[in-house]
């Protein structure tokens, strides 16, 4: 049994156990960040701190954008002395759920007997960061200076 909050990527369900999240709130605008990874949407100003916005639809290899998927929503985690907003299209309920023991891979089970895919935080925030380094060493196009 795991205590979670589960919500909605566009028509898929999630959820990401209650230790890692500190709030949910809504979304605002996100302003887009040059030269940030791929998997930062950008950043939003939350209480007064700029917080990084991640796309869990990329990091999770699903290749479309979460703005695609109306991402109204955030789930701000934190993980040690990291915190990140996840762009959530809804949050659907927070409970307690049980393993699916037929089901390897983290998956759940909800009050209706549905599959639901549990997140990991500290591996996701482990993948921004991966991802950043990864796109940080690429080979940049030459700077051509003026013409």
């Amino acid at each position: 049994m795991k205590n979670v909050i589960v919500f909605a990527l566009g028509s898929a369900r999630y959820a990401v156990e209650l230790r890692w999240v500190r709030e949910v709130f809504t979304l605002g605008p996100v302003t887009p960040v040059a030269h940030a990874p791929e998997a930062v949407a950008g950043v939003v100003n939350y209480r007064g701190a700029i917080m990084p916005v991640l796309d869990l639809a990329l990091l999770m290899g699903g290749g479309a954008r979460a703005a695609a998927y109306g991402g109204e929503g955030a789930i701000l985690v934190q993980v040690e002395d990291v915190r990140a907003a996840l762009r959530v299209s809804s949050v659907v309920e927070v409970s307690t759920l049980r393993a699916d023991l037929d089901r390897p891979g983290g998956s759940l089970v909800d009050s209706r007997g549905r599959a639901v895919q549990l997140i990991d935080p500290p591996a996701l925030l482990a993948a921004a960061r991966a991802a950043a380094r990864s796109e940080s060493h690429a080979p940049q196009p030459p700077d051509r200076g003026p013409a």
